[in-house]
């Protein structure tokens, strides 16, 4: 039995040995890193691990366990980053689960962390990078992993400080010097070419819509009797598109009007009375005061029915809410709801939301061309008529100021609704600050 101990030892010596000389022959610092994190899975048996190097506080991924190439922006490595710059590692390792502080992203499916700074050899400069090891394991942490990990951290040290500062001593060699000044003279034609003029430009989505749309809301509850068009017609301004259903109005018009007429014949003889009776006098006034309530009523009821024709204000196109399939006959409305739109106007409108981070191109004098979904190959020109005073907050969440473009000439085969993407060109600006705007706007995004 201590024999098969004693055999296991010496091969997980012979193990470490062998992971160090393969760090030290690497090809250079990152592949002595990936191979520190990949090759030391069978010694640690790890569900998942990464290594940073860190300055100070800050950390930053530089291996992960079976990826080629690490993402630094990746979800579970910033996670891991800001773990790692909380952490006071005042102890040669820290072990961490969801109960003792490791955040809910990274405890996932019972993930327990054990981190450990790898110990910095002998005569190594102060101002050097420190590395931090990740280990992620499932439920626990096994025993032998801390003092396996440190016996293995020494060595994996010692071969990345190795490549590190050996990398860097051999950017001062003078062998090295004709690649500097080749990298010097590339540098300096890249610098030249920020300043190379381009156009501004950028690009959003349009959709075509009338030039003209009137809309048409409901004056009062009501239920639609008649549909005398339907959606698509072609209509004159003052026709009538539909009618509500006023028999109730009808029977409440006829009712206020023989309420009235009886009223009066009261009012009359109460007046004859009210010579002789004092008392009298003050009901006439009540009875007065009655009949202007039903005149109002009256009125009302013949307000309702002069308004019961729905009519086009406009001549146009009629446009349903619900399109082909909407039906205005036996609806139901309430007041102030949408009942139709007409669209009007001979030109066909391009409407392009231009979001406010690409605005810049709009404080000059600008052009636009269009391209259809549905005939991408094919620029058909736009001629600008408006633009925003402001941005206003659009469907996607987003502030852009809204251009209105009229398509000129006969409109041909394109349709109300079509939409495509519009490409908007400005003022000549230095290619360098093209590129810093963008880069700038991506970063302040994230």
């Amino acid at each position: 039995m201590a024999s098969d101990e004693t055999a296991a030892k010496l091969r997980t010596f012979a193990l470490i040995l062998k992971l160090g000389n393969d760090l030290f022959n690497a090809a250079d610092f990152m592949d002595a890193a990936a191979k520190a994190v990949n090759d030391s899975k069978i010694l640690l048996n790890f569900r998942s691990a990464a290594l940073f190097e860190s300055a100070g506080k800050k950390h930053r991924v530089i291996a992960q366990y079976g990826i080629p190439e690490v993402n630094p922006r990746a979800k579970v490595v910033l996670e891991q980053q800001k773990l790692l710059d909380s952490i006071d590692f005042s102890t040669p390792f820290v072990t961490l689960d969801a109960a003792s502080g490791l955040p809910g992203e990274l405890a996932r499916d019972g993930a327990v962390y054990f981190i450990t700074r790898l110990p910095r050899p002998a005569k190594v400069p102060e101002n050097t990078l420190d590395f931090v090891w990740l280990l992620e394991y499932s439920g626990e942490v096994p025993g032998f992993v801390e003092k396996l990990s440190a016996l293995l951290g020494s060595k994996v040290a010692e071969a990345l400080y190795f490549h590190h500062l050996l990398g860097r001593k051999k950017l001062k060699s003078p062998r090295h010097w004709g690649k500097w000044i080749i990298n010097l003279l590339l540098i300096m034609l890249l610098i030249g070419a920020m300043f190379i003029p381009v156009y501004e430009s950028c690009t959003a989505e349009f959709t075509l819509k009338p030039a003209e749309i009137s809309t048409v809301y409901a004056k009062f509850d009501g239920t639609v009797a008649e549909a005398l068009c339907q959606d698509g017609d072609e209509v004159y301004a003052g026709q009538v598109i539909a009618r509500y259903d006023t028999a109730l109005l009808e029977y409440k018009l006829e009712e206020a009007k023989s309420q009235l007429l009886e009223l009066e014949a009261q009012i009359a003889l109460e007046e004859r009375n009210a010579f002789t009776d004092a008392e009298k006098l003050g009901k006439v006034q009540l009875l007065y005061a009655r009949k202007e309530v039903l005149l109002v009523a009256v009125k009302e009821a013949e307000w309702f029915l002069k308004n019961a024709q729905i009519k086009a204000p406009v001549s146009g196109k009629l446009v349903l809410p619900e399109g082909k399939n909407g039906r205005l006959t036996g609806r139901a409305i309430r007041i102030g709801e949408k009942i139709f739109e007409i669209y009007g106007g001979k030109q066909m409108v391009a409407e392009i939301p231009v979001n406010e981070e690409e605005s810049s191109v709009l404080q000059q004098e600008f052009s636009a061309e269009l391209f259809l979904h549905t005939a991408p190959e094919d620029a058909i020109g736009v001629k600008i008529t408006h633009v925003a005073d402001h941005p206003e907050l659009t469907e996607n969440n987003s502030y852009c100021y809204l251009v209105s473009g009229e398509i000129p000439g006969d409109s041909g085969n394109l349709k109300y609704g079509m939409r495509g993407i519009a490409r908007l060109y400005g003022g000549k600006v230095p290619l360098g600050y093209r590129l810093f705007k963008g880069a700038l706007l991506y970063f302040r995004g994230l």
